[in-house]
């Protein structure tokens, strides 16, 4: 990053104003035009900031400076959402010059595109739903995975939010070809299958193993 002239986010940044029970995910990329350190100059380089900020009405009138914000691109690091606003500042130190504010996204609604391959709102909502794959334990981040059809598209599956998920190409194959199966509790939460009969409950809090516990046969030997 040093090699490149970019700076990084200002984590250290003051305090203004925000909410609670805020998720964030964002962007950062240089501003064309702008000044490179080589060339001597020691202004900082103007970015574009696009942030996905969801909260309730309860979170714009809290006035809570310390709550938690979620940032897409930073490995899932938390920082507060009055760092958060102190990014947004017109005229703050860390030189954001744009903001781009876009639609506000439910991402409990159900979507749908009339073809197999999915829109970009839809293909959006489901990256921003998921976050990640959604085959157990895999991190993989949703916005480098394929969008699959949970019921395959030449079986009848329709392509919406109901039937699409987050599978990066490893794990859609498995799918596909290794004889795994899931489906879709609720938006979010997938039920997984193994071909050895394994179950797992995979959320946004992490994977639960629901295998029974193993039931050794009359005909084993006893522990030593």
């Amino acid at each position: 990053m040093l090699a490149r002239g970019e700076q990084a986010l200002e984590f250290e940044a003051g305090v203004v104003s925000a909410g609670s029970t805020t998720q964030l995910s964002g962007s950062t990329s240089p501003v064309p035009g702008s000044t490179s350190r080589r060339g001597g100059s020691t202004t900082p380089k103007a970015r574009d900031v696009v942030l996905y900020v969801h909260l309730s009405e309860a979170a714009l009138t809290s006035g809570d400076e310390l709550a938690p914000a979620w940032i897409e691109n930073a490995a899932g690091h938390l920082v507060t959402t009055g760092q958060v606003a102190e990014w947004c500042r017109a005229g703050s130190t860390t030189g954001t010059t744009r903001i781009t504010v876009r639609p506000v996204l439910d991402l409990a609604e159900t979507l749908h595109s009339t073809g197999y391959q999915p829109s970009p709102t839809l293909t959006e909502q489901i990256e921003l739903r998921d976050r990640t794959c959604v085959f157990p334990w895999c991190q993989r981040p949703a916005r480098g995975c394929d969008k699959d059809h949970i019921i395959p598209w030449e079986s009848g599956g329709p392509t919406s939010s109901d039937n699409l998920a987050a599978l990066c190409r490893r794990h859609h194959r498995m799918k596909t070809h290794g004889g795994w199966t899931y489906t879709m509790l609720t938006p979010g939460e997938y039920l997984w299958h193994s071909p050895h009969g394994h179950t797992w409950l995979r959320d946004r809090t992490g994977t639960t193993d629901l295998s029974p516990s193993t039931v050794p046969s009359p005909s084993d030997p006893p522990d030593q």
